[in-house]
């Protein structure tokens, strides 16, 4: 992972719930996600951030969307602004949306 840069690569999409999270999320229930990481090279890293996503607990991983962020000051929330901090931290963060996905 490449943690020099202040460049954070936002990788949006959704996985399912693996693992029982403390009540939190139900088993089984789409929720849609967001990985920060530093690494520039996500793409021909994709399996091995999917496989961080899996050992936390989610599986089905599809990512729609990817942004690339250089300044915090653009972020529109406390919950990006700490992952962006934990990312550039830890080389990656994931921050899980706490309504699941619902087909109409």
């Amino acid at each position: 992972m490449n943690k020099s840069t202040n460049t954070v690569y936002v990788l949006s999409g959704y996985a399912k719930c693996s693992a029982t999270q403390k009540g939190k999320y139900k088993l089984g229930n789409k929720h849609s996600i967001g990985l920060l990481t530093t690494d520039e090279n996500y793409q021909d890293n994709i399996n091995q951030l999917k496989t961080f996503i899996r050992d936390l607990g989610w599986d089905s991983i599809m990512f729609c969307m990817v942004e690339e962020v250089d300044d915090i000051n653009t972020l529109s929330n406390d919950v990006l602004i700490s992952s962006f901090v934990r990312a550039q931290k830890n080389g990656q963060s994931l921050v899980v949306n706490d309504h699941p996905i619902t087909v109409h």
